[in-house]
């Protein structure tokens, strides 16, 4: 779970360091919502690609742990492809980009919308087509790659659980927390204090717990008792 956090906290530094990288300043931003900084949409049309960058590097994770999935050589690096599958948003960029919301949505209407929105319902269903091809191929692989019987089960709790949780603690306790003002003070990149705070927390806790991710996909091996 806690590397999920992490991913999702370097899915948002994405998104704010392309946009720094082309608008030359930092916006401002929260643990899920960010902005450019003022007036640089408007004078840099590539600003755009600072929308696309965080989608862009969750779905270039699924493809790296679909890659290592499939056709790792090591237990360790195969199990590092299903973290890497399903410690990211897969699950949550479809389910986004149906209900017309999400980063992918809001830059196709961006680029593409009519004036009156009358494509903007053809702009969605073709949003969450392309969404769903990349998503899906890395999620059927991982969902092969479980052994356990129940194997549907533990795949569809792998999709919805971290969802939730990300919504209780992101959207709620931390935002909750930064808007009441709890280290608040933007310092570094456009972010506030306890956003850092929080990564920090988080690598912490995944470099910790390292080698129990190298074997989160391999079978162990049956006990005595197993057989008693």
């Amino acid at each position: 779970m806690f590397f999920f956090f992490t991913m999702h906290e370097l899915h948002e530094l994405a998104h704010i360091w392309t946009g720094r990288l082309i608008c030359g300043c930092w916006g401002t931003r929260d643990f899920n919502v960010w902005e450019l900084c003022r007036d640089c949409l408007q004078q840099q049309p590539l600003s755009i690609l600072a929308t696309f960058a965080g989608p862009i590097f969750t779905f270039g994770m699924l493809w790296v742990g679909w890659y290592w999935t499939k056709y790792g050589k090591s237990p360790a690096r195969r199990s590092w492809g299903l973290v890497f599958i399903l410690g990211n948003m897969q699950f949550g960029r479809m389910y986004m980009a149906v209900t017309g919301s999400g980063d992918e949505v809001w830059a196709s209407k961006h680029l593409l919308l009519n004036h009156d929105r009358s494509n903007a319902s053809v702009i969605t269903m073709i949003t969450f087509l392309v969404v769903s091809l990349i998503c899906l191929p890395p999620l059927i692989t991982a969902y092969k790659a479980i052994a356990n019987k129940r194997r549907w089960l533990i795949f569809a709790c792998f999709l919805i659980v971290p969802l939730i949780l990300d919504t209780v603690v992101i959207l709620f306790l931390l935002n909750g927390a930064l808007i009441k003002g709890v280290l608040s003070r933007v310092w570094i990149m456009g972010t506030p204090l306890l956003i850092t705070c929080w990564l920090v927390v988080c690598c912490i806790i995944v470099g910790a717990n390292f080698d129990l991710l190298k074997h989160f996909g391999v079978p162990q091996k049956p006990s005595l008792t197993d057989h008693q």
